[in-house]
């Protein structure tokens, strides 16, 4: 990015932050276009009063728990296939939310021992809900547990773009 009129501070700030994410900070960029052009302008809300993650109680933090609530209402009810097959990719989710595992994962069945089994990572570790699972035509989705205070403000934004609230 030579005689580029980036801001050299704030692109080090952002690539420091998208290493931890594991992506170059030329990808994010060129997500960050490909989302621009898709929307035919900025690929989300521009407003004066800030971008806070904000639940339907006006509070400033959405919760797991709300997170999880609103992805299974989404898949059962309004999301469209194409959109939940996005969200059982990697790749999709490290983008759109900055996640490391996709926000949904596919369950052999609904019985809890199927569940259960289909929650744990490749190391043992539960990365997804093994109570609140989503349910359309017919197969069983696992919602991810893994959300910080870092990917509310994104979840937000796709909430609000595919949210029914």
């Amino acid at each position: 990015m030579k005689d580029s009129k980036l801001d050299p501070e704030l692109l080090e700030k952002a690539t420091e932050i998208f290493s931890e994410l594991g992506l170059p900070v030329e990808l994010a960029i060129n997500v960050f276009l490909a989302k621009a052009v898709q929307a035919q302008g900025f690929p989300f809300p521009v407003a004066l009063d800030g971008d806070r993650a904000v639940n339907q109680q006006g509070d400033n933090r959405i919760s797991n728990a709300e997170i999880t609530e609103s992805i299974q209402h989404l898949v059962e009810v309004t999301l469209p296939l194409s959109e939940i097959n996005n969200l059982t990719q990697l790749e999709y989710c490290k983008t759109t939310f900055g996640l490391s595992f996709p926000v949904l994962k596919i369950s052999k069945t609904a019985r809890p021992e199927d569940v259960r089994l289909s929650a744990k990572d490749a190391k043992g570790r539960n990365r997804y809900s093994t109570t609140k699972v989503a349910q359309r035509d017919g197969q069983t989705y696992l919602i991810c547990t893994q959300w910080a205070d870092r990917h509310r403000p994104a979840f937000v934004r796709w909430q609000q773009t595919f949210g029914d609230n």
